[in-house]
């Protein structure tokens, strides 16, 4: 992970793909989290992989996401950088969140078209409850048969393919028996479903005969259903061939002209007429090395009318793969486990991502990375259990043509699509508006440098990561709107900035600065949330409405901002806390509190006129005589210290107690010699003042500390006014921690282990030099079992999926 994390950073400015394509662009995604089922203020870590025209998509680096409560209100979005195909990264289920569920969105740039819908994904939430449950009765499960035939229509005189599946009320596929009955010529042929609840029956349906579907349901009870009556007109078949995919059209019809649409995923193959004849077929060969993998679709329309629809998955024998995988643990308290993966034979790389998780927690097995990809956002209607029915289907083509697939392709587009890495743009903003007096009087301090051969100058933007211990400083122009850009402004998780305006003369117009990180625009799609329910509708909202988020922030013209935090401090306590932050390294510890801090650059009679530390101390701390310790390390002082130094008695006679040897006197001695109580005071941000001072090693009373900005931290043009805040960027890089217990002693003396994910490795590749890989995972104090699920992608776009319970037999 790390490893990754490195040659991400190395490349990241190096990222600037173009993508064009003679139709609309759209890419497929996937998102495999480290588990299904989560506590409120759990971190969730999860791989994204995209897909494009069944390829891994190289040319995407942005993933829009937001989470979603049950009531499809947003909670937060954020961005998270894709390369090479994926993105790896985490959040946090809020600690208080009530539901039973939360969903994720996701988009991408190439999501161009109108009718694109975001990618959503539930996750479960464990809510822990001491109450007991309201006891309810079991409902009696309820039964259906629905009926499609083969390309929508029952043609007269023809020979017809009428589909059949059967379903309980939750969706899962239930097992009958029935018959077809000709209501003339009495049964015709039985039928009995599969364990998917699927069945066919094939023959010819006379235009003068009414027939019926009779079957008997799990629990005996007699249904009867009419068949649609047949007509006459046209019908699409897809046929497969060794090499080809032939779009089959017949009509019973003397002559009809009709309109054809094929087109495979999102992309549309071509769109043209034809003239059919009776009793000729019209067969349009597609070569399988054209197509991608995905759901082709034919469509017939006759005067715009659909008269005939049909889809067939392209390669469904081929596009998902299992790898052969080899479980061994003892299960025993915190013991080792071994996992040993090898790819199908013939499959050389792949990119995957693995989990463990504790056999206790629930997982879903209803969906997977197949799923997700190539039928959800195709899908019309809300899949209920789409991994398990195609698991189940002998007959994979089954599953397909009994599904409601949108027909609708991107539409053509010649415009390029750049997905260039974000970086941190913003503006100037006046308090009061006077916006046009600021302006033309910097251009006047631009035009007096002139004269005297200087550049213009603009605004000094520092910035600080969370990690890291002091601000870094560049300067930026902006320009007459007050827009600037920052240079190299890839950043992840959040950053804290500080801008300071430069010309002496505009330093006292108090102002703010509003950032833009990602375009709100691009977070477009409307809130969905799967329902549950087969016969329920999406549910989709207005994003843009009634909505609220701790992330951003609405302008006047409805345009969302990004802001991550909300300022409660004042700007003086929010200086201390950050300045605290940045020198904490370098201050003695002391259990005393400070009688007085000072921060010179926020003094008004420091931005009045320059003064020198010495200066500042006087005016400003209330003790004649001080002592000083400069940036952790005893230094001079004020009054009765500079007396003694003078002497040659020795800071010694001054300071009490102080357990210093005669070498680091001697070192303390001469830095008191430097004349850094005369240099400037812009350059001492932090002061803190003690009547009574004590640490391992120093002592005494009216303790002044002093905390020195680096060389590149020092503002020595200093300003009267500065803006701080704290931006989110891409969303945070950072290696998931494996649990190791590497000895027994550790084991006996960690305690109890907890954990619900027990390993987690979202870059878990192969190359083509590995013929098998393992990783290692430690149990917790549980030991019941686990469950073991990889997923990803091989360079060929075949999906990889295992998911299996390893159960401790010895319990």
């Amino acid at each position: 992970m790390m490893k990754y994390i490195v040659r991400l950073l190395l490349h990241i400015l190096l990222l600037m793909f173009f993508f064009q394509s003679t139709y609309g662009q759209t890419s497929q995604l996937y998102l495999h989290t480290d588990r299904d089922y989560y506590l409120p203020g759990d971190t969730v870590w999860f791989k994204g992989y995209f897909i494009k025209d069944g390829a891994i998509a190289r040319d995407l680096h942005n993933m829009y996401m937001k989470l979603i409560d049950e009531g499809g209100k947003e909670i937060w979005q954020s961005v998270a950088l894709i390369k090479d195909g994926v993105t790896a990264s985490y959040f946090t289920i809020p600690a208080g969140y009530p539901g039973q569920e939360i969903f994720i969105n996701a988009n991408t740039l190439l999501d161009s078209c109108v009718n694109s819908r975001p990618y959503f994904k539930k996750l479960g939430i464990l809510q822990l409850s001491h109450e007991n449950p309201t006891s309810t009765l079991e409902k009696v499960p309820e039964f259906k048969l629905v009926q499609q035939p083969e390309g929508g229509i029952l043609l007269s005189g023809l020979e017809n393919t009428l589909l059949i599946q059967t379903l309980d009320s939750r969706g899962y596929p239930a097992f009958v028996k029935g018959k077809m009955v000709d209501e003339k010529a009495g049964e015709i042929a039985e039928f009995r479903t599969d364990s998917a609840g699927f069945a066919t029956l094939r023959t010819i349906f006379k235009p003068d005969r009414s027939y019926m579907l009779q079957w008997a349901d799990p629990l005996g009870i007699l249904h009867k259903d009419k068949i649609q009556p047949v007509v006459q007109g046209a019908k699409v078949a897809l046929v497969k061939q060794d090499s080809l995919v032939l779009v089959q059209l017949q009509t019973n019809l003397p002559s009809q002209l009709v309109h054809v649409t094929v087109g495979i995923g999102k992309r549309a193959l071509f769109d043209q007429e034809f003239n059919l004849k009776e009793g000729k077929k019209t067969n349009i060969p597609l070569k399988k090395a054209d197509l991608e993998y995905g759901i082709l679709q034919a469509v017939v329309r006759d005067k715009q009318q659909v008269v005939s629809r049909t889809s067939l998955l392209i390669d469904d024998e081929q596009i998902e793969v299992s790898p052969i995988v080899s479980v061994s643990s003892t299960f025993q308290e915190k013991s080792e486990g071994t996992v040993t993966v090898t790819l199908p034979k013939g499959e050389k790389m792949a990119r995957l991502s693995v989990s463990v998780v504790d056999a206790e927690v629930a997982v879903d097995t209803t969906q997977s990375m197949l799923t997700d990809i190539y039928f959800q956002p195709l899908s019309q209607q809300p899949l209920v259990n789409p991994q398990l029915l195609w698991e189940r289907t002998e007959n994979k083509n089954l599953f397909i043509q009994g599904q409601t697939w949108d027909d609708s392709y991107c539409p053509g587009s010649e415009l390029t699509v750049v997905d260039p890495p974000i970086k941190i743009q913003g503006q100037i903003r006046l308090k009061k508006g006077s916006w046009a007096k600021f302006y033309s009087d910097y251009l006047d301090e631009v035009n007096k440098g002139k004269k005297r051969n200087l550049p213009a100058r603009g605004i000094s933007f520092g910035y600080q990561y969370p990690e890291t211990p002091r601000m870094q400083y560049t300067e930026l122009m902006f320009d007459k709107n007050g827009n600037f850009a920052v240079p190299n402004s890839i950043i992840f998780d959040s950053l804290e900035t500080r801008v300071i305006q430069i010309y002496r003369k505009l330093k006292f117009t108090p102002f703010t600065v509003q950032y833009k990180f990602a375009d709100p625009q691009n977070y477009r799609y409307p809130i969905l949330i799967p329902v549950q329910a087969a016969n329920a509708s999406r549910r989709e909202l207005n994003n843009l409405k009634g909505l609220h988020s701790d992330y951003f922030t609405m302008d006047a013209h409805g345009n969302r901002v990004l802001q991550t935090v909300q300022v409660t401090r004042t700007r003086r306590q929010r200086e201390i806390d950050r300045l605290q932050f940045r020198f904490r390294t370098i201050e003695p510890q002391t259990v005393h509190q400070p009688d007085l801090i000072l921060l010179p650059l926020m003094d008004s009679s420091v931005i009045r006129m320059s003064q020198s530390l010495r200066e500042y101390i006087a005016t400003k701390v209330p003790a004649q005589s001080v002592s000083i310790i400069l940036n952790g390390k005893l230094a001079g002082g004020t009054g009765d210290v500079a007396k003694a130094a003078a002497d040659g008695s020795g800071l010694s006679n001054v300071v009490k107690k102080t357990k210093t040897d005669p070498d680091k006197l001697e070192e303390l001695n001469r830095q008191y010699q430097l004349s850094f109580l005369d240099e400037d005071v812009s350059n001492y941000p932090y002061l803190k003042f003690y009547r009574t001072y004590s640490s391992p090693v120093y002592s005494g009373t009216n303790v002044l500390l002093v905390f020195e900005y680096s060389p590149a931290e020092v503002n020595r043009d200093l300003g009267s006014d500065e803006y701080h805040e704290t931006i989110a960027g891409y969303m945070p890089l950072k290696a998931y921690t494996n649990k190791v217990y590497s000895s027994t002693a550790m084991r006996l003396s960690s305690g109890l282990d907890t954990r619900l994910t027990l390993y987690w490795d979202p870059f878990f590749d192969f190359n083509q030099a590995e013929q098998s890989k393992e990783f290692v995972f430690y149990n917790n104090s549980r030991n019941k079992g686990v469950w073991v699920t990889i997923q990803g992608l091989t360079e060929t776009g075949k999906v990889v999926y295992y998911r299996r319970m390893i159960k401790n037999n010895k319990k």
